[in-house]
């Protein structure tokens, strides 16, 4: 059976209710989450709750830094991650409800490994921090390391660009990959898979992106979704800046 792994949400509710949407339509009901469904979005709480039965929930740099703190954040992304807080927080709910929400982070792992597959939101060297990028693939050294603490397959987010690598320095992205990635092709190679970001795509493309995996094959999925009204609601409050808002419409 198919699981759907998503990464990089963002408080984009638009963006994961598509996300639900077309589960449906595939009949898919399982779900990972590797990290990041707070910070910079307008809607944290509702978010967290339609999350709440994934199976893999993995703590991302905005979940740990909003639980502890923040101190490499940008200007813009603390004062996202301070309002968020006080979503969090806010006494216009019921307290349990608070408490529900808090407990749900606290239960999030930096990794969790099902057989010779890994989630983690960041890399499996460092799991809520360290980016990986396309122009990493020419650090043999760095890509090493992390495939070393991979068994076989690793999925990741973090950097908001959907792309494969694997373990004998190739990569691509998603639209080289046709149908999809079939990993019993792979042999003795390795594989870090980054499904991209549902709720702030980065790539230049403003749809959301995320990936379907059968245990053989992998599978990309970029879909349109009403951006505009997560420009407004991020527009109509005053604490999270404009530029959060603005990046949505052109996907950087």
């Amino acid at each position: 059976m198919s699981i759907a792994i998503i990464a990089d949400v963002h408080a984009n509710i638009e963006a994961l209710g598509r996300v639900f949407e077309d589960m449906a339509d595939r009949g898919i009901n399982r779900i990972v989450c590797l990290g990041d469904v707070i910070g910079y979005g307008p809607n944290p709480r509702e978010c967290l709750k339609m999350l709440y039965s994934s199976e893999v929930a993995i703590m991302g740099n905005h979940e740990e830094a909003v639980m502890f703190y923040g101190e490499d954040f940008n200007p813009k992304a603390r004062a996202s991650l301070e309002w968020t807080k006080d979503q969090l927080n806010s006494n216009e709910f019921d307290r349990t409800e608070n408490y529900d929400l808090w407990n749900f982070l606290g239960t999030m792992q930096q990794v969790v490994e099902d057989g010779d597959v890994m989630y983690t939101h960041g890399s499996p060297r460092v799991p809520t921090r360290e980016y990986v990028v396309p122009a990493d693939i020419r650090n043999q050294e760095k890509m090493a390391g992390i495939f070393d603490l991979i068994t076989k397959v690793c999925f990741i987010g973090h950097s908001h660009i959907p792309h494969i690598y694997t373990s004998d320095m190739k990569h691509a992205s998603p639209d080289k990959l046709g149908s999809g990635i079939d990993i019993r092709k792979l042999g003795d190679r390795k594989i870090l898979i980054n499904t991209g970001s549902v709720g702030q795509p980065r790539d230049g493309d403003p749809r959301l992106s995320y990936a379907t995996f059968d245990g053989n094959i992998v599978r990309f999925h970029r879909l349109q979704y009403d951006y505009q009204t997560t420009v407004d609601k991020i527009y109509a409050e005053e604490r999270i800046p404009n530029f959060l808002a603005d990046r949505l419409l052109v996907g950087r």
